[in-house]
């Protein structure tokens, strides 16, 4: 109420009244001018209305300075004193210059309000009363004299003090409802400024808050009735932009957002709700945001379906949501790859495994991992994905040609997104087809300072395919493969070396097999033919003593065979002794020339037993020493002779076959067979099957030693007795690696 007195009371109300009083003031004195002007120039009392319409025109002219009482009052009276001096100069009461009168005193209602007009009320009253005791005692003399009486005076006086009462009730009446509109027009204002405070607050709540606020029409099409100003600040648009096009909303939105968000909308609002959304908004710039989207459902007095809500920049929280999932991605990569890399223990499997495991988590069709051998100063590529089909890389490259080394040098890896073609030929690039690549990422496989190999794998399609964070898993992906690839090659190079010692042990156990047979023949092979010398030695004194040069002569052959037999033994034995010690100097020759030589020396045996040989074609080419692998094929040949049995049509067949990449070589007889039990017995020193055959046994033990003094191995298939026999065994083309 205070509040409201004031506005009633206010200064700025009090200067708008006077300045509508001053308006009044010269409204109705340009009024009153006009028609003094106006009587005059009907030349009704003319030189009286001129002396009016200067008065009148002189308190315009005040009023105009502000003067506005002084014009007011002093116009007024004026008028009443003219007025007054034409009725009394006149005819009086019957002049029509008591019209006047009414003027005046309506004027004085309409320029002094109430307080005027009971003040000229008043006066024309007492102008009145005294006209009319001055015309009755006949001090005022008019030509209607005569006709007037006090009850005239008396009319004219009750119908102007009756206006004037009704002019000040009307007045003050129009006075009372001008206070009361005032008062209902300062209790709107404060309303109004009630409103506008709240009005306020509520925006600069609205415009202070991070979300974006709005009233808009659900739908695709709905008009938007307002957005606050923070719509700037995360998209770029102007709340103008947004408000002037009803599909602007939807335009902004990821097309492939807008059909589920469009229809999780219709489908909330068949219940009066709406739902929550999120979903990607395109800014001015060209860039796409996450939005978060929460509105409350009204219907507003005018029945209009509306929709307030809310609008949260979200993106950050997304970004982190995303770099959480990489994050687990990649962890779920590394694990998978760290499970495979404990679980594979052989070379190759652990690289294609891994291979396949990094191909299935960054979605790429090219992939190679690249492996350096120190030895040879050579990259392999064990494994070779190219366009999701695997290729065959027979050639290695040698260190220092190609962008995998150039990551090999550099230690560090090399992200390649865009001018592919360029940047990739400054690493030294290689291209083996038409179809370069659009990106590609190559990261090292280091232990410690030093790399041994690389995993490279490469987009054809598109630029930017790989990111920084691609960088740091394959970097670590790469790092674990590195530990677990030498982790593997030194597994395997204990398991050679556990290799080679047990077949040391086997060969020392074999060794001393050897060793006991060999004593067991020097005590008893050797002792054998001692014995018989010694023996016959005595005979050889007895029968020259008794003169039976016959039989002396008997004694001196026996003897000389005994000799015979044991330097064929001696001789024999110290050849096994040489193999693998005292050789002449490997070297390539064709198996063809080996053959043949061998052929030669066993020449008689063949021709004694009329035995056919048939020698493959097309022999490979072997590497080792000519004369051992000489003694091989003359050892087996011979050995096949000796046990052709009474075969009619005895044949030797020697070829090669190729298995596997390996060539097996073979002497296969048509002769007895051996049987199956004495398969191994067969290859060991001094093991005679037929102890009525020539030899000494150490033959086929010769044949295995020198065979596996050369890397191969040597083995016999027979189906039995009578079936003939084949020795099989093996010789490598090239040198053994160092």
């Amino acid at each position: 109420m205070e509040k409201l007195l004031r506005l009633l009371r206010s200064p700025n109300d009090h200067s708008s009244r006077r300045v509508e009083n001053q308006k009044m003031v010269m409204y109705v004195l340009a009024v009153g001018f006009i028609g003094a002007l106006t009587l005059a120039l009907m030349k009704i009392n003319p030189w009286q209305m001129v002396i009016l319409g200067f008065v009148f025109l002189a308190g315009l002219w005040l009023a105009i300075r502000g003067h506005t009482s002084l014009a007011r009052w002093g116009s007024l009276i004026a008028a009443l004193g003219l007025i007054s001096s034409l009725m009394i100069s006149n005819y009086g009461i019957r002049d029509t210059a008591v019209l006047g009168l009414m003027v005046v005193l309506i004027s004085a209602g309409l320029i002094a309000g109430r307080r005027g007009t009971l003040i000229i009320g008043g006066v024309i009253l007492l102008l009145i009363a005294a006209m009319s005791f001055l015309e009755t005692r006949g001090i005022i003399v008019n030509p209607f004299s005569r006709y007037n009486f006090f009850a005239d005076y008396l009319v004219v006086g009750l119908s102007i003090a009756l206006v004037a009462i009704l002019q000040w009730l009307l007045i003050n009446q129009l006075y009372e409802n001008i206070i009361k509109a005032n008062r209902e027009l300062a209790e709107r204002e404060l309303i109004e400024e009630k409103l506008r405070d709240a009005e306020n607050r509520y925006r600069n709540l609205v415009e202070r808050i991070p979300a974006v606020v709005y009233v808009a029409e659900p739908g695709i099409n709905g008009k938007w009735h307002y957005i606050s100003p923070q719509i700037t600040a995360i998209t770029g648009f102007t709340p103008h932009e947004w408000q002037s096009d009803s599909q602007f909303w939807f335009d902004q939105m990821h097309p492939d957002d807008r059909g589920i968000n469009m229809e999780l909308e219709t489908h909330e609002l068949k219940d009066g709700s709406m739902p929550r959304l999120e979903y990607r908004l395109k800014t001015k710039d060209g860039r796409y945001i996450w939005i978060y989207d929460e509105g409350l459902f009204f219907i507003d007095s005018q029945n209009q379906a509306l929709v307030q809500g809310f609008m949260l920049d979200i993106t950050a929280r997304k970004m982190a949501e995303e770099q959480l999932k990489e994050r687990i991605t990649d962890l779920d990569a590394i694990r998978g790859v760290s499970e495979a890399l404990v679980v594979k223990t052989d070379l190759k499997n652990l690289i294609e495994h891994t291979g396949d495991q990094i191909r299935a988590t960054f979605s790429v069709s090219s992939l190679f991992i690249a492996l350096m051998d120190t030895a040879s100063n050579l990259i392999y590529f064990p494994y070779y994905y190219d366009e999701n089909r695997p290729v065959e890389q027979d050639t290695p490259l040698k260190f220092g040609k190609g962008m995998t080394s150039s990551v090999m040098k550099t230690k560090r890896p090399l992200l390649i997104n865009e001018n592919w073609i360029e940047v990739s030929a400054k690493h030294g690039a290689i291209y083996y087809d038409n179809n370069p690549a659009k990106s590609s990422l190559t990261v090292p496989l280091l232990i410690g300072d030093h790399a041994i190999g690389a995993i490279s794998m490469q987009d054809m399609e598109i630029e930017h395919a790989f990111t920084e964070n691609d960088v740091r898993l394959l970097s670590t992906i790469a790092a674990n493969l590195a530990v677990a690839i030498e982790n593997t090659r030194l597994q395997e190079s204990l398991k050679r070396e556990l290799t080679i010692q047990e077949k040391l042990v086997a060969q020392l156990e074999l060794k001393n097999a050897e060793l006991e047979r060999f004593t067991y023949t020097a005590s008893h092979d050797l002792k054998s033919p001692l014995i018989t010398i010694r023996g016959f030695l005595g005979y050889l004194e007895q029968d020259a003593r008794i003169g039976n040069f016959e039989r002396l002569h008997s004694d001196v052959k026996r003897i000389s065979e005994a000799t015979e037999k044991m330097h064929i033994l001696l001789n024999e034995l110290l050849e096994l002794s040489r193999v693998g010690r005292v050789i002449n100097e490997p070297q390539t020759l064709p198996f063809q020339e080996i053959v043949q030589e061998a052929l030669k020396r066993v020449e008689g045996q063949l021709q004694a037993r009329q035995v056919q040989v048939k020698v493959g074609s097309e022999l490979p080419e072997v590497f080792g020493d000519a004369e051992r692998l000489i003694e091989v094929i003359q050892n087996l040949v011979d050995n096949a002779c000796k046990f052709m049995g009474e075969q009619k049509t005895p044949a030797i067949e020697i070829g090669a076959q190729k298995q596997a990449g390996e060539n097996i070589f073979y002497v296969k007889d048509n002769g007895v067979g051996i049987h199956q039990k004495f398969h191994e017995k067969v290859f060991g020193l001094f093991d005679k099957l037929d102890p009525n055959t020539s030899g000494t046994g150490i033959g086929l033990a010769l044949v295995k030693r020198i065979v596996e003094v050369h890397g191969g191995r040597v083995w016999i298939e027979s189906n039995g007795v009578g079936e003939g026999a084949t020795f099989y065994f093996t010789l490598s083309e090239n040198p053994p690696p160092q």
